[in-house]
């Protein structure tokens, strides 16, 4: 996937796939952006659709130019066909829970990069053996839903960096913690390659979405 090599990147996870929101990510100053199909996201309560029923709100956003990754599912709705069929739509990676991605998960990914989000449990262990398989980048979930939006604690920073420290793949942050710009700093010490903010720190509102980004932009190191 592409990603700055000088500095954090900062990636935008979309709450709706929509256009506009994309829009304000790229003029805030992200470096990508993240779309989802079939799967409920937690943090934004939105219910997305199959690639099929997302196709006509998704190829807007890609047409933007900015690297782009798609979640291809949940648990039980994750297909290998839907995923053949967006892998020449132009996304720069595909992105699925460890615990909901099928065994060809990464054959099916193809020429798209690899990335899988480790759960809340899943620490340097798991994350060697995803790499061992294929992946090619890894998402650190955090945190139970139930304790979304607390700050960043020492003991993130620590799974971050036993986790960077055993992979030679990019470790992304999503924002499930209620991330300031300072803590940016404390992530990059610690082994991420980037942050993927969402609707925790950056709302839902397409108004206020890019002034609620570019802090981020801002402080990245």
């Amino acid at each position: 996937m592409r990603l700055p090599e000088s500095r954090l990147a900062v990636l935008v996870s979309l709450p709706r796939n929509e256009t506009a929101l994309a829009e304000a990510a790229r003029h805030a100053g992200a470096d990508g952006l993240k779309v989802h199909t079939n799967v409920r996201h937690r943090a934004s309560g939105t219910a997305f659709g199959s690639l099929d029923a997302e196709c006509e709100r998704l190829r807007p956003i890609l047409a933007l130019g900015v690297p782009t990754g798609l979640v291809v599912g949940a648990a039980g709705s994750v297909s290998t066909t839907e995923m053949l069929a967006a892998r020449d739509m132009g996304f720069d990676y595909f992105d699925v829970y460890a615990a909901d991605a099928p065994a060809d998960y990464v054959e099916a990914c193809g020429p798209v990069a690899a990335m899988v989000a480790l759960g809340p449990g899943d620490g340097p262990s798991q994350a060697h053996a995803l790499v061992r398989r294929g992946v090619q980048a890894l998402e650190l979930s955090t945190l139970e839903p139930e304790r979304y939006g607390t700050p960043l604690t020492l003991a993130t920073l620590a799974r971050l960096e036993a986790v960077a420290s055993v992979v030679d793949v990019p470790v992304i942050v999503p924002s499930q913690h209620a991330l300031e710009p300072r803590d940016l700093a404390l992530l990059r010490e610690a082994g991420a390659a980037a942050v993927l903010l969402g609707a925790v720190v950056t709302g839902a509102d397409s108004a206020t979405f890019g002034a609620r980004i570019a802090p981020y932009v801002a402080a990245a190191p």
